[in-house]
C-alpha cells in the first residue's frame, strides 16, 4: 500500500511506465479499497476504470497534476503576484494561489480525506526556485499535527502556512535527463526513491513474425549497459502498443520514431555504438539499420555544393539510415 510515505519519487529510465503508475499509486492513496475492486489485471478493461476514477478525482479535486520544466517558478507553484485592471482601466495588484498552495488548502480543509499532488519531471526542475522554504515543511514531521509542526508566513500573502499530513506528493523522474546522485540533497532527504527499470517479461505475448521482443529489449539494454549505463537503458512502455497492434509496421514505426532517435540523443551520433546496439555489426548490409557509406558517396559529396560551400567533410557521415531495414523481421532478429 502506498500509505507508508508521505513523499515519493518514482525514479528509473525513459519508457518505464513512471508517469502510467502515478495513476494507480494515486487512486491507491485516495481509496485504497475503490483501488482493490477495480483492478484486475486479466482484464483488458481495468485499466479504463482506473483511468476514469483518476479523472474524477482529479474533477472533484483531490488528485492534481503539474509537469517541472527549467523555467517553472516559485510563483506557479506557491503563489505570485498578479495584476487585474478594471473597466476604467486602473491596474491593482493581488496575489494568486499556485497548485501547492491550492491543493494544501483542500487537503487542510477535508482533513479526513486524502490527497495527491503528482509532480511529473520533477528532477527538470529547480528545487531550491520552486519550493523556496517550504521545501522543509514537506518532512513528514515537519507537517501539520506533526511532532515538530511548522508553519511559515508567506511572503506575498503575508498568510501562515503549513502542509497537512493527508497530503501525499508523488513526483518521477527520468534517470537519462539527470542522474539520482546529481539530485538537490534537500530533495533527495525528503522522498523516499522507487526504482522502476524495464520489465521486459512485460513483452512475452506479443507475437510478431517470429520475433522475440523481450530477448531483442534485453539484448539491447544489456549492451547499452556496457556502452553507456544501466540508466539509459530502454524502457518495455516503448513497446506496449504492439500489445493492440502486433504488426512489424507498428515496430517499424516504434523504432524510426522512438528508439532511434533515442539512442542518436544518447550516443551523440556515434554510429558505431548506436551500430552494435541495433546489432548491425553482426548482420548481412540488407538488414542493418545504419549503412557503411560507400567510397563513391564520399566522393561525390566531395564535388557537392555544400563540401565546397564548408570546404570540408564535416557534414559527411560515414553512415546513412536504412529505412528499408525497418520493415524486415531480419532486422530485429539480427539484433539478438
Amino acid at each position: 500500500i502506498m500509505t507508508s510515505s508521505l513523499n515519493k519519487i518514482l525514479y528509473g529510465p525513459p519508457g518505464t511506465g513512471k508517469t502510467y503508475d502515478t495513476i494507480d499509486k494515486a487512486i491507491e492513496v485516495i481509496d485504497y479499497s475503490l483501488f482493490l475492486r477495480q483492478i484486475n489485471e486479466n482484464d483488458k478493461k481495468y485499466r479504463d476504470r482506473l483511468k476514469t476514477t483518476f479523472d474524477n478525482f482529479s474533477q472533484e479535486g483531490k488528485i492534481s497534476f503539474v509537469t517541472f520544466h527549467q523555467s517553472y517558478s516559485y510563483e506557479e507553484f506557491i503563489e505570485g503576484i498578479r495584476a487585474k485592471t478594471d473597466e476604467k482601466g486602473n491596474i491593482s495588484y493581488g496575489y494568486k494561489d499556485g497548485i501547492f498552495k491550492q491543493i494544501c488548502k483542500e487537503a487542510e480543509t477535508n482533513e479526513d480525506e486524502n490527497f495527491v499532488l503528482i509532480i511529473d519531471e520533477i528532477n527538470r526542475g529547480n528545487i531550491s526556485k520552486i519550493f523556496g522554504e517550504l521545501i522543509t515543511l514537506i518532512e513528514e514531521s515537519k507537517r501539520l499535527g506533526g511532532d515538530e509542526e511548522l508553519t511559515v508566513t508567506l511572503p506575498y500573502s503575508n498568510e501562515p502556512f503549513s502542509v497537512p499530513n493527508n497530503l501525499y506528493i508523488i513526483g518521477t523522474m527520468n534517470t537519462a535527463d539527470r542522474s539520482l546522485a546529481l539530485m538537490d540533497t534537500a530533495l533527495r532527504r525528503r522522498f523516499d526513491f522507487i526504482e522502476m527499470m524495464p520489465k521486459p517479461e512485460l513483452l512475452n505475448d506479443i507475437k510478431i513474425d517470429g520475433i522475440d521482443l523481450r530477448k531483442m529489449l534485453e539484448t539491447m539494454n544489456q549492451r547499452i549497459e556496457v556502452l553507456y549505463d544501466r540508466e539509459h537503458t530502454l524502457g518495455h512502455a516503448f513497446f506496449i502498443p504492439l500489445i493492440d497492434d502486433p504488426t512489424i509496421k507498428n515496430l517499424a514505426g516504434i523504432f524510426k520514431n522512438k528508439i532511434i532517435p533515442l539512442l542518436k540523443e544518447y550516443f551523440f551520433e556515434d554510429w558505431e555504438k548506436i551500430r552494435i546496439i541495433l546489432g548491425d555489426d553482426q548482420k548481412s548490409t540488407e538488414y542493418e539499420f545504419f549503412k557503411k557509406n560507400s567510397i563513391d558517396q564520399a566522393s561525390n559529396y566531395l564535388f557537392s555544393n555544400d563540401a565546397k560551400k564548408n570546404n570540408r567533410l564535416e557534414n559527411f557521415s560515414s553512415y546513412v539510415f536504412n529505412e528499408s531495414a525497418l520493415e524486415k523481421q531480419n532486422s530485429y532478429i539480427g539484433i539478438y
